[in-house]
């Protein structure tokens, strides 16, 4: 039913619109192809909209998540005119802490405004949105975007296009449609993130792992306290290209690092809310190469171990007389565990266990497998759009050529993926190289936790299921 008054509208607006003008406003994700996991939710717990290929609501290559704190269901919406500036932007929904208003595009830097989206297969997503009448309008995305699949990724593109009866079809220059700079002129030549503030056109990892200190960030970030990390972009009207990486990440992650090959470091509780960002203090470094992350054995609850050597980026280990993190100066130092505090806890698990109210604990660098963007799309005459009231957002990943990396665990075998990664005809929990790890369930026997399948029966799906309360794909 849902997919049949999804065609019939689709229909209706390619059919019934011709001659009209229809200028320019995003009036809503459109969540037709959408599933909301319905809640009740737990705080401080990760939930997901899953994007379905089409409307028939089969098949799905990432979700648009959300973490439940002052961040809420479904993860992602449309603003018109900011309760400050009047600006427009797409970003994510809930509420600010300090004040109980909803959430808006000039929020502060580090309000949690950017929506989440997250591959879970290395494939298309595409985010379709709702345009009305009204003036020509433009719109700052605010998101960040993860590779959570089974490989690293070398390059990305986004791109603006309409879906068809199910297909997308790219969008075209002069047709009202188009990435712009914030005063909605349309890129019509070539425009680079090099020559562009970052509010216009960037690609960013946090600044917490590599950056200079600035109005924002008050200290410089940890591997590298001069330049930030970041993809380098191309950008024309209709479409958004990848460049290249910079070498403050490649340097230390190779390419575009996806979730479950992470690599684990050193935080600190600085605020007594493990919950919240914590500062990072050391990190496990490949031992031949400092300045390169290590392996590790281990997860988030049974306790980690560096195969490598443990190093810090700041100045000194620990803290200073005020009882502060050194700033640091982007050179590694190897260092012994002790040197950082009396206890260094080896998993979340056992820091928040202690009572510790500010502990010391290893965990996994996440923030290295998320990529924030800033840019801009302006929505003008939609007449001649194949779907005039309405237009797509499409996210390609290009995955790097290389091997799936091994997941954290220290296992050869990718447990989550729906793939038979060690061409022994077995995959998933079903292969006894998954036997006994979390993500398979008791003796191996549960869900897997990411491949869309209700594994044991129970009626809930990956994250939805009770035994992937703790998997670290759902958190």
């Amino acid at each position: 039913m849902k997919a049949d008054k999804f065609l019939f509208a689709t229909a209706l607006a390619i059919f019934s619109t011709a001659g009209a003008v229809q200028a320019g406003i995003i009036d809503s994700w459109n969540m037709d192809g959408v599933d909301v996991y319905p809640g009740p939710y737990t705080e401080y717990v990760t939930y997901y909209s899953t994007i379905y290929t089409d409307f028939t609501m089969t098949d799905t290559n990432g979700v648009i998540s959300w973490k439940e704190t002052d961040v809420k269901a479904p993860g992602l919406k449309v603003v018109n005119g900011d309760d400050v500036d009047g600006s427009n932007c797409l970003m994510t929904t809930g509420y600010n802490p300090y004040d109980m208003s909803d959430k808006q595009c000039t929020d502060p830097l580090q309000s949690s405004k950017r929506f989440k989206l997250k591959n879970t297969f290395n494939a298309p997503v595409d985010l379709n949105f709702n345009v009305v009448d009204g003036e020509t309008s433009s719109y700052r995305a605010l998101q960040k975007w993860t590779d959570g699949t089974d490989l690293p990724w070398s390059g990305f593109t986004i791109e603006l296009g309409f879906t068809v009866y199910g297909e997308f079809v790219p969008s075209a220059d002069g047709d009202d449609l188009g990435f712009s700079d914030s005063r909605g002129r349309y890129f019509t030549r070539p425009v680079t993130s090099y020559q562009s503030k970052a509010d216009i056109l960037s690609a960013l990892f946090a600044q917490g792992l590599a950056g200079a200190p600035d109005k924002y960030h008050p200290e410089p970030g940890y591997f590298n306290p001069v330049e930030r990390m970041s993809f380098g972009l191309v950008a024309t009207e209709d479409k958004i290209a990848s460049d290249s990486i910079s070498a403050s990440y490649s340097d230390v992650f190779d390419q575009w690092v996806n979730s479950p090959g992470v690599p684990i470091a050193i935080f600190w509780d600085d605020d007594g809310d493990i919950n919240t960002d914590n500062a990072l203090m050391a990190n496990c470094a490949d031992a031949a190469n400092l300045v390169h992350v290590g392996t590790h054995t281990g997860d988030d609850v049974t306790g980690f171990s560096c195969d490598g050597q443990w190093v810090t980026f700041r100045a000194e280990p620990g803290l200073d007389q005020d009882g502060l993190p050194y700033l640091s100066d982007g050179v590694p130092k190897a260092i012994e565990l002790t040197d950082l505090a009396p206890v260094v806890y080896t998993s979340i698990e056992a820091a928040v266990a202690s009572g510790d109210p500010q502990p010391m604990y290893v965990d996994y660098i996440e923030d290295a497998a998320n990529l924030g963007f800033n840019f801009w799309i302006t929505v003008g005459d939609t007449s001649s759009w194949p779907t005039p009231g309405s237009f797509t957002v499409r996210y390609t990943p290009v995955p790097s050529d290389g091997e799936p990396l091994d997941p954290p665990g220290g296992t050869e075998q990718f447990c989550t993926d729906g793939l038979d990664n060690d061409g022994d005809g077995l995959i998933d929990c079903a292969d006894p190289d998954c036997e006994g790890i979390e993500m398979c369930g008791p003796e191996g026997k549960g869900d897997t936790c990411s491949d869309g399948y209700d594994n044991d029966g129970d009626g809930q799906i990956d994250c939805y299921d009770s035994g992937c309360a703790k998997n670290r794909a759902c958190r």
